[in-house]
């Protein structure tokens, strides 16, 4: 499996005509998306490739697409005719090994990297930790095929948003009001008060388990968004997890953030997450 480095960036676009010329390019690029293959890299008939397999050749509309070996990906990733879909064990700058799959999508091509936009990471999302075995998560890879769809549409709409990569999706929990909301009490960081998610969220949201999460995604459960945690492998302190909030229905992505994970700040949504995804709720 193919790793990478991923990295926070913080430096700007160049001014002038030389970034105008890198905006036009990069939106000729999302443009023509639907005219490349995408090529989507199955290393293996392990259990993971087998539903990612299922899931593009059910979901995957927006482009061309071909299935190809890790070999072949090695031969082809230079060539700018191709986007690639693939599974990827990332680690951070301090993490000694990778600690979570993703599914990311990158471009053909040498790497292109200006200010917090890579073509080598056109979105990364957080499957589960690195070599799980018990494909625990996998239901997740079907909703994600759309969201990474749905993904370029936004940008062949707006450009602008393929400099913001997964970051996009940091706040947009005004979107869940209306809905269902399936908070599993094993993905909270913290003990809430008997009345606490009541309270918040005017009885519009329940406490369940993990197993009524998971059977929501699969059953694509109408007007009903979940919670989702991705933990890292071992569950180390000082590594990231990922909190999102997943349409099971609609299959958006409406609230995206990850926190390091200490002694005083374990893994799970937070009470601050809690009380932000909550705010729409109380008007």
């Amino acid at each position: 499996m193919r790793y990478f480095i991923m990295l926070l960036l913080s430096l700007s676009l160049t001014s002038g005509a030389y970034a105008q010329r890198f905006i036009r390019e990069t939106r000729n690029t999302f443009t023509s998306f639907g005219a490349k293959i995408t090529k989507v890299v199955l290393p293996s008939n392990t259990l993971p490739d087998m539903v990612l397999r299922d899931a593009v050749n059910k979901g995957w509309r927006i482009s061309p697409f071909e299935f190809c070996s890790i070999e072949e990906y090695e031969k082809l990733k230079n060539d700018t005719s191709y986007f690639f879909l693939m599974r990827v064990d990332g680690k951070y700058k301090k993490d000694l090994e990778a600690k979570i799959e993703y599914l990311t999508l990158i471009q053909g091509g040498p790497e292109v990297k200006r200010g917090t936009y890579s073509n080598k990471n056109i979105i990364n999302l957080p499957i589960q930790e690195s070599e799980d075995v018990s494909g625990a998560n996998l239901h997740l890879i079907p909703i994600y095929i759309d969201i990474i769809q749905n993904h370029i549409y936004k940008i062949q709409k707006d450009v602008s948003l393929a400099f913001k990569g997964s970051s996009f999706y940091a706040d947009r929990v005004s979107e869940v009001k209306g809905r269902n909301l399936l908070i599993a009490s094993e993905y909270l960081s913290y003990t809430p008060a008997e009345t606490e998610i009541q309270d918040l969220f005017r009885g519009n949201a329940q406490l369940v388990s993990e197993d009524e999460i998971e059977d929501a995604v699969m059953n694509n459960k109408t007007n009903t968004v979940v919670t989702v945690l991705i933990k890292p492998r071992g569950n180390s302190r000082g590594s990231y997890c990922y909190k999102l909030l997943i349409g099971t229905d609609s299959h958006e992505l409406l609230f995206y953030r990850r926190h390091r994970i200490s002694l005083m700040l374990p893994a799970g949504f937070t009470k601050e997450d809690i009380r932000k995804i909550s705010v729409p709720f109380q008007f």
